[in-house]
């Protein structure tokens, strides 16, 4: 079936990142060095084409952009310096951008003002919010003389729910897509390609695999500072969730959980290793993956950062029982920023949290349906 060329495309991707894959002649070095490329050795090349003769649908349909790490292998030694690497990168963020349905992640992935203006509103809106349901009766009182308690209220609440369907219709929409090239497969075959995910996202073995000739220390090293970052933020949200459990719902009358109180201690410290850690690579540019990180890369890193430090500094002002308006301040900050980051899962790079375990369980299915 012929297929019509769309130049659009490759245009509206080049919106999502810097690269200039127009330059690729398709003489296939990129597939050749990439560690990640299968025995047919289309990749990254199949979707680089996609791109550029304008296949939309197939390129969004394909979860190869969602299996790069982006090692930077590619563009390092593309004899046209085409930035094949720099591609996929934008190729993800164009998905991502293309997943949600309310289009404020373009806008964010577009202007810098813009994704510094919605995320400096969003902080207003869920501060005030925030306000509106734990601050004591003189602060309310301030408040609500601006802005009545209703439109605070159901203002925080509409938000909260935009994003949660924003989040719910792009993920079914990508694993609607991801699937629809996977056939009809076998309950055996799913939970395979389950365990096979399950087993990637928890050791990032074909992460540290590709990265394994690199020398130097873990802090040099993309897949370990991914993984610190993951289980650091992962061991916060479960201090989290017991902390509510033991201080909020069941009637134990404590003041402080003792064993969230540790492993959130201990994740934050692995979390902040982590995201120092990539934060150094970036400023140093350390390598070319991290060379040309956009306003949206810096987003995430540089939220998880003062995350981290005000989430310490609360700690901290709970050890030693200090109270006073900094320390309201901080925690209102540390709590509104903890909410937006949540929030704006479905619109940031934060995504890729959702729709690379779907992109690898539809590889993988695929991958056991061509054996």
């Amino acid at each position: 079936m012929a297929i019509p060329v769309d130049p659009t495309l490759i245009r509206e991707i080049k919106r999502h990142g810097a690269f200039d894959v127009s330059a690729c002649f398709h003489c296939g070095n990129c597939s050749a060095v990439c560690p990640l490329s299968d025995a047919q050795g289309n990749f990254p090349r199949r979707m680089i084409r996609l791109g550029q003769i304008g296949d939309r649908k197939r390129l969004l349909d394909a979860p190869d952009a969602w299996l790069c790490y982006y090692c930077g292998e590619c563009s390092d030694t593309c004899p046209r310096e085409a930035g094949p690497g720099e591609y996929m990168a934008a190729v993800r963020r164009y998905a991502i951008a293309q997943a949600e349905p309310t289009g404020l992640a373009q806008v964010m992935y577009r202007s810098t003002d813009a994704l510094a203006i919605l995320t400096l509103l969003l902080a207003i809106v869920l501060g005030a919010f925030l306000v509106s349901i734990k601050a004591p009766a003189e602060a309310r009182q301030w408040l609500f003389r601006l802005v009545p308690y209703e439109t605070v209220h159901n203002v925080g609440i509409g938000v909260g729910v935009l994003a949660t369907l924003a989040m719910a219709a792009g993920a079914t929409g990508v694993l609607r897509r991801f699937m629809a090239g996977a056939g009809r497969p076998t309950g055996t075959a799913v939970a395979a390609a389950l365990r096979r995910t399950l087993a990637e996202i928890a050791t990032m073995k074909r992460h540290r695999n590709e990265a394994a000739s690199k020398a130097g220390p873990w802090s040099a090293n993309a897949a370990w500072i991914h993984l610190a970052i993951m289980y650091g933020f992962g061991g916060l949200l479960l201090a989290t969730i017991l902390d509510f459990v033991f201080l909020v719902i069941l009637p134990l009358h404590l003041s402080t959980f003792w064993p969230a109180r540790i492993i959130g201690t201990l994740s934050g410290a692995v979390m902040m290793a982590g995201v120092g850690a990539a934060m150094w690579r970036r400023i140093t540019r350390a390598e070319r993956s991290v060379g040309q990180s956009l306003a949206a890369d810096w987003w995430l890193v540089a939220f998880l950062f003062i995350l981290g430090i005000t989430g310490f500094w609360v700690e901290l002002a709970v050890t030693l029982r200090a109270a006073g308006p900094v320390q309201d301040i901080v925690l209102l900050i540390h709590a509104a920023m903890a909410m937006e980051l949540v929030l704006l899962t479905a619109f940031t790079k934060l995504a890729h949290v959702v729709y690379r375990p779907i992109a690898l369980f539809a590889y993988y299915l695929r991958a056991q349906d061509a054996a």
